[in-house]
């Protein structure tokens, strides 16, 4: 098992209150208005939408690019994917989505470590591995996705996202 990275996720224990406090209070958890985000709010919801277009345009340097070489992604086909793993399945269209729609809910950032939680909609391609597996329909997901602040940059780190079933579109 690779441990190299775990220490830079020290912040990840004080993330988790911060996390358990959102949840005990979910008036608290929503996106702060653009007028009043911080600078790292901004730069972290930017980094989502990179995040998001470069799959749905598969874009593998854009993957490639915005993805720590550590990447983890608990994929909704049942399985953990590593960064290498999600490049090749989205070249090999097994991640391939017709429509691919994201509205990130909430935002927590404790020192280098942010996380952004919400919903999305997609519409599998024909041959995507989701397709396969749910049907091409209009799937309903909740997704969390953990970035890394790294000489600057926020780098996508981690991802879980899961269908909902039987929930309408919003």
């Amino acid at each position: 098992m690779q441990i190299g990275w775990l220490p830079r996720l020290a912040g990840l224990t004080a993330l988790g209150a911060v996390a358990a406090a959102i949840l005990a209070d979910p008036s608290r958890a929503a996106i702060p208005d653009p007028a009043v985000q911080t600078a790292d709010e901004r730069a972290v919801l930017a980094a989502d939408a990179r995040q998001r277009s470069a799959v749905a345009s598969a874009d593998i340097e854009a993957i490639r690019t915005i993805s720590d070489p550590h990447l983890r992604v608990n994929a909704p086909n049942n399985r953990i994917l590593t960064r290498e793993d999600l490049m090749r399945m989205v070249a090999s269209g097994e991640i391939r989505n017709e429509v691919f729609e994201r509205t990130p809910e909430d935002i927590v950032i404790t020192g280098d470590v942010a996380v952004v939680m919400g919903r999305e909609v997609v519409f599998p391609g024909a041959a995507s591995e989701q397709a396969r597996m749910y049907g091409q329909k209009t799937l309903n997901r909740r997704y969390t996705n953990v970035y890394i602040r790294v000489d600057g940059a926020w780098r996508h780190l981690a991802r879980h996202a899961n269908i909902v079933p039987g929930t309408p579109a919003p």
